[in-house]
């Protein structure tokens, strides 16, 4: 599995071109190996804001055919364990929640720019491996 944090979604909506070749090179090879993509809808509020823009990004969604995965009491309450290993505050969440969604389904690639910190999280959790798209 692959999941995109905010970073990764704007990149496929709105560039820069260099990231967003990144990310649609790592959807490509997910889709070859007939793995799923996906987000947390949590990661919505980070790249949602009720203007035009969203455009891009609900259709960059549809184009990668992007699964949304909820924030349940199970995903809720690995962020928070994750969040506690670590001693990360609330306002690491969202990524908690990414990390927590990869961990509870035997694993995933993670795509970010925010690799230390997604990276840490990761620390915690099984088979989550976390890929910095900037580089």
């Amino acid at each position: 599995m692959l999941l995109l944090d905010s970073e990764a979604i704007s990149a496929v909506a709105h560039g820069p071109a260099d990231r967003s070749d990144r990310v649609r090179a790592l959807v490509t090879e997910m889709r070859r190996r007939e793995l799923p993509v996906g987000t947390v809808s949590a990661v919505l509020a980070e790249v949602v804001r009720g203007h035009r823009r969203d455009a891009g990004v609900f259709a960059g969604l549809r184009r990668e055919r992007v699964e949304v995965y909820p924030v349940d009491t199970r995903v809720g309450v690995r962020a928070g364990q994750l969040l506690g290993t670590v001693g990360a505050g609330s306002e690491r969440a969202v990524d908690a929640f990414i990390v927590a969604v990869a961990d509870l389904a035997g694993g995933a690639v993670v795509a970010t720019v925010d690799s230390a910190d997604l990276g840490l999280l990761a620390s915690d959790a099984s088979n989550v491996a976390v890929v910095d798209i900037s580089a």
